[in-house]
């Protein structure tokens, strides 16, 4: 059974493309958390977030959503092996939706968890 927590903001559905050309689905109910990591610079990208992201993989659904162009994103996935589903170009509604813009209209680098029941549980700039 889902409990709903008032104090936790629930998450609006939202389709994100992904460098794939598929969409995936954020903010509905699902058996995994949803883990969102947003990064101006998808260089920034490590072997330690990929080692994470590959942990949890039973257990959350991650995305990566980055404002750097799909041709930096396709040389990431390479590097590190990824899934092209992971990461998106198509930050400025979700950026909109989530404030995750900084005073310059650039990409703030966030982390944001969200529950099965859609709820934010975990949202911080870093």
């Amino acid at each position: 059974m889902m409990s709903i927590n008032l104090q936790r903001p629930i998450v609006p559905a939202i389709a994100i493309e992904m460098i794939n050309g598929r969409n995936r689905l954020l903010g509905i109910p699902k058996q995994k958390v949803q883990v969102v990591i947003t990064l101006k610079d998808i260089k920034e990208f490590n072997e330690k977030l990929s080692e994470s992201i590959e942990f949890f993989r039973d257990r959350a659904d991650c995305f990566i959503i980055t404002s750097s162009p799909r041709n930096i994103c396709q040389s990431i996935v390479e590097k590190y092996n990824l899934d092209e589903s992971l990461i998106s170009t198509e930050y400025k509604d979700f950026s909109k939706l989530f404030n995750m813009l900084d005073e310059d209209k650039n990409l703030k680098k966030s982390l944001m968890i969200i529950d099965t029941n859609c709820q934010i549980t975990h949202k911080d700039i870093l």
